[in-house]
């Protein structure tokens, strides 16, 4: 892979540009498997020693690790899309589905919770837990 591939600078401004996940843990966040793939490509026989299987070799395939500009501008421009919202722009929700009538704060509910949950403490993730097994209606 070219060093100086266009892909690639687009890959390293898409990974910089990408929303931190707050939830999920940093071993498996956007950022961190997509430096991964990238880093597969920069050193391939680093990969491919990586992908050797001692065992049963009928069932390894071989792994393809050429660069192909083509098929990565195709995954960067849908990337682009997903990262400045076009397709929410193009195709909005309708009010019935985003508030239905039978709890209209739900989905605000859940992304208020989801920003919450990194921050909490022990205590209140406890307290939480036990105010969701009892409920007094």
């Amino acid at each position: 892979m070219a060093s100086n591939s266009n892909a690639l600078k687009h890959w390293s401004r898409i990974i910089s540009r990408w929303p931190v996940d707050k939830v999920r843990p940093e071993a498996v966040s956007f950022q961190t498997l997509m430096r991964k793939r990238l880093e597969k490509y920069e050193n391939p026989q680093k990969a491919a020693q990586a992908a050797t299987v001692k065992g049963n070799e009928a069932n390894v395939q071989a792994v393809d690790l050429t660069w192909n500009e083509r098929k990565e501008m195709k995954q960067v421009n849908a990337l682009y899309a997903l990262l400045e919202n076009r397709f929410a722009k193009d195709t909005r929700l309708p009010n019935q589905l985003r508030y239905p009538a039978s709890q209209q704060t739900h989905y605000d509910d859940i992304l208020a919770e989801s920003d919450r949950a990194p921050s909490r403490g022990f205590l209140t993730k406890m307290t939480d837990k036990l105010k969701g097994m009892i409920r007094l209606r």
